[in-house]
């Protein structure tokens, strides 16, 4: 992780459950803003570090805004739910929820605000704000109009959904965090500036919402300006618990060609299926490369890794004996063998990883600390040399 945001002349979005990347990235580089989103109200901020907001209804100043910022919250909600077949009522409380939003931003209304009007169910005054400013034929409009003119029991269902749908977003942290200075996405993206997204373990549960809404956001924004020369990374670590996006894999295929490269990291491939189910399998087919580092244990990714090492041809010798022991000639032939054997495949190798190229041939890496490499050690230096620095003068 570190190396890359080191080297990066991109703009960068980093995800991770632990404050230990900003605070050596705060001093490391100095071409840039270190930025930190801290949906918790947990984390200390770093010396050099700026903290910044989001809130759904920041995008949401824009009609488009507003079905991006619902479809993430709505996308988030009902993962690993549509077989159970809330179809129905997800899409009638995002049809509630995206004139709110929308009319929560015109009116300058605060998270905590429109979280209030939906458990409330009021939105007649909103409904006649959005008429009063677009007309009859606005979706926004004919959204609301619908759903109030719903019957009674099902209007209590889309409200009681639309309520859920805020889950996330009722702690006092997270109204916090949606208070602060809202991250400037046009300045970000002229980088090379580094966000970071810390959500300690305990949180994530309710952080997601935020942190999902707030990665979706920067990635259609590079989509939108990377003619103009927009360039994101995206640094996931602990991707499956702290940022786990509905969309990963289309942005992980689509993103290269639109200024978005994606760099996730997963203690395996479980933690992939229990978060988007089928489509993890493919995820070694999605990213061009894949480090495997030494350790994993489930057995369905060290078979899928042992069935892409394959086999090869390896030689074997005999040697013979001729009567009363004394050498004769050998025989050479030739054997299928596995590359790696499952059980080589979970030790690894010390010091080494298992690397996947483009073309899924297989090599062993070997491992270099960051603080050894010359390429690296200097920004780490000046990092550290930034934080004595400070901690002298406090």
């Amino acid at each position: 992780m570190i190396p890359n945001l080191l080297s990066t002349t991109r703009s960068a979005l980093v995800t991770s459950t632990k404050d230990d990347v900003v605070g050596i990235m705060a001093g490391a580089r100095g071409d840039g803003a270190t930025l930190l989103f801290d949906p918790s109200g947990t984390i200390r901020t770093p010396p050099g570090v700026h903290r910044v907001g989001y809130s759904p209804i920041h995008q949401a100043r824009s009609w488009d805004g507003a079905m991006m910022a619902t479809r993430s919250l709505v996308d988030v909600a009902r993962r690993g739910r549509a077989e159970r077949g809330d179809d129905h009522w997800t899409e009638r409380a995002s049809a509630l929820l995206a004139p709110l939003l929308h009319a929560a931003a015109l009116n300058g209304e605060s998270l905590g605000q429109l979280a209030s009007r939906v458990d409330q169910r009021r939105a007649l005054d909103a409904h006649d704000m959005l008429k009063e400013r677009y007309g009859d034929g606005h979706p926004s409009v004919s959204l609301l109009s619908g759903v109030l003119s719903t019957e009674e029991r099902e209007r209590s269902g889309i409200w009681s959904t639309t309520s859920g749908l805020l889950a996330g977003v009722r702690t006092d942290a997270a109204r916090e965090a949606a208070r602060a200075a809202p991250l400037d996405v046009d300045e970000f993206l002229r980088g090379p500036h580094q966000l970071h997204v810390v959500a300690p373990s305990r949180h994530q549960a309710l952080s997601v919402p935020l942190v999902v809404g707030l990665v979706e956001h920067v990635v259609h924004s590079t989509y939108d300006r990377h003619a103009q020369g927009a360039r994101l990374l995206l640094a996931l670590d602990e991707v499956a618990n702290v940022a786990p996006l509905p969309r990963l894999a289309g942005v992980v295929s689509e993103g290269g060609g639109q200024g978005v490269v994606t760099m996730a990291c997963l203690q395996d491939l479980s933690q992939a299926r229990a978060r988007w189910g089928g489509a993890a399998d493919g995820f070694v087919s999605l990213f061009a490369t894949t480090v495997v580092l030494p350790g994993v244990a489930d057995r369905a990714t060290l078979e899928l890794l042992h069935h892409l090492a394959g086999r090869h041809l390896t030689p074997s010798v005999a040697h013979q004996r001729r009567t009363w022991g004394r050498p004769g000639g050998t025989t050479t032939s030739w054997v299928e063998r596995d590359r790696a054997s499952v059980a080589n495949l979970a030790r690894g190798r010390p010091g080494y990883a298992l690397g996947l190229a483009t073309d899924k041939t297989m090599n062993w890496i070997e491992l270099t600390p960051a603080h050894r490499d010359a390429r690296f050690s200097r920004y780490l230096e000046r990092a550290e040399l930034s934080r004595e620095s400070r901690s002298r003068s406090r």
